[in-house]
């Protein structure tokens, strides 16, 4: 009798296999390595980041206090841009949301399944640097994802493979709550 039970399990761990692998098609995937879609306005990092000098906090400036580094609001933007390079095409782009009181639309380029969390507070006040995981940004003239952002990279960070080596809690609760 626990001979035929052991057996009728085995179907039933296939149907939820088979289950978990639609639902995490559903609940979405991580973006794919290399994704680099058209954003809607185009932003030079380089000329922002290597030209004049400016941190990602001062854009994304809620990296270092919340889970979600945050896009920065029109009126960053246009605190500049109403009096720099407004004749420019992207530039009136911009101006075009603002005057609509529109936030631009960014398409999401690094995008984790729904069962991930990643704190970015904690990553970025333990010395994480922004280019560990998006590359290096401040060169990129179109933001693309740099890295797999899959479990086995996040992994090879918290057990210190990663370069430089970092090392970090890995315990499945860590990333999955």
């Amino acid at each position: 009798m626990a001979f035929r039970r052991k057996w009728l399990a085995v179907p039933g761990f296939f149907a939820i296999a088979a289950l978990a692998t639609m639902l995490s098609a559903y609940s979405g995937a991580s973006s794919s390595q290399g994704a680099s879609p058209e954003q809607p306005v185009h932003f030079p990092h380089p000329t922002h980041v290597q030209k004049l000098g400016m941190n990602c906090l001062y854009c994304h400036y809620t990296a270092n206090k919340s889970p979600d580094p945050g896009l920065p609001a029109m009126s960053t933007c246009m605190g500049c841009h109403n009096l720099v390079a407004t004749g420019k095409p992207e530039i009136k782009k911009l101006a075009a949301f603002a005057a609509k009181n529109q936030p631009v639309p960014w398409i999401r380029i690094h995008k984790l399944p729904e069962y991930v969390h990643f704190p970015h507070m904690r990553h970025v006040n333990a010395g994480v640097s922004c280019q560990t995981c998006h590359g290096a940004i401040q060169n990129m003239k179109q933001v693309g994802q740099n890295a797999p952002l899959n479990m086995g990279w996040c992994v090879s960070c918290h057990t210190g493979v990663s370069n430089p080596p970092f090392k970090a809690r890995y315990d499945c609760s860590v990333c999955h709550y």
